[in-house]
């Protein structure tokens, strides 16, 4: 049976950001599937356990760990987007599985009647506005020496598909600011870049035996099988797609001409793969 239950949703993934990743939500996975399956795989789940996802977004992570677990088991997808656990409870319904449960709410606030045995998230966590304070919360949901698994970016610096495809953009309207996701300290996709701040905030909101592995894989950008295909995807997430909508429309043909420059180098008959740098950490519940 799939259940959904609500709790105060963050407007911004509750409309055009959420709406855009669900409609995306199958090339986003082929993208992001073999990164999340590495914290997956560091978790070391066994069949019958309890899971919290969060930012389980359109569902293929929930799906995962729902195997994972077995029938015995059960999975909760966690979500700021209405339009994301849509998709999700779609594809939940699709797959028959009557052990997921998928809720709306916000990781720092949410609370459970029953505890968890492991927190999984990919790439969910780095947009927390008090990033100790939510892991205070999540860490109330584990049961005792219960796990923690996520994956995070590395800097933008070391991911080609963000400084690299950014840089190319930039250099068309070089006065422009960076999107305020890359300003230093605010929350976003890279705000976990630093394994010392990363380490500091699990321990500052009572994790233990935190553990942080740095990690290189290639990826796919966007599932893409061509170089206009992996452009398009490049202009809808990431960066380079923000600094793009902030700008003058008038130079939208010329942010996709040095897009697509930048990409042929990527491209091969196998599709448009770079090198994607994330840190897998895990900790424990003391």
């Amino acid at each position: 049976m799939l259940r959904h239950m609500a709790d105060k949703p963050d407007r911004i993934w509750s409309d055009e950001s959420g709406k855009k990743w669900a409609r995306l939500q199958a090339r986003t996975d082929v993208q992001l599937e073999p990164l999340g399956r590495l914290a997956m795989n560091a978790l070391e789940l066994r069949t019958g356990e309890r899971v919290l996802d969060v930012g389980c977004g359109a569902g293929a992570t929930v799906l995962e760990l729902a195997d994972r677990v077995g029938e015995s088991g059960s999975v909760v997808g966690l979500d700021l987007s209405e339009p994301l656990l849509e998709r999700a409870r779609e594809r939940v319904a699709a797959s028959a599985r009557e052990n997921v449960e998928l809720r709306l709410g916000d990781a720092s606030t949410v609370s459970f009647e029953q505890p968890f045995d492991a927190l999984f998230s990919r790439f969910g966590v780095m947009f927390f506005d008090d990033p100790t304070a939510a892991f205070q919360n999540l860490r109330a949901a584990l049961k005792p020496g219960g796990r923690l698994g996520f994956v995070c970016w590395q800097a933008v610096e070391r991911n080609p598909w963000g400084q690299e495809a950014l840089d190319a953009v930039r250099a068309i309207a070089p006065s422009q600011p960076i999107p305020e996701m890359l300003a230093p300290g605010k929350p976003g996709p890279f705000s976990f870049a630093d394994e010392a701040r990363v380490r500091s905030i699990l321990e500052s909101a009572g994790f233990s035996a935190v553990r942080i592995d740095p990690s290189e894989i290639p990826m796919q950008i966007g599932g893409a099988a061509t170089a206009e295909e992996a452009v398009d995807f490049v202009l809808e997430i990431g960066p380079a797609a923000r600094f793009v909508s902030e700008a003058d429309p008038a130079l939208s043909s010329r942010f996709r001409e040095a897009l697509s420059r930048w990409v042929a180098s990527y491209a091969s008959a196998q599709g448009v793969w770079m090198p994607a740098r994330t840190l897998i950490v895990t900790a424990r519940n003391a």
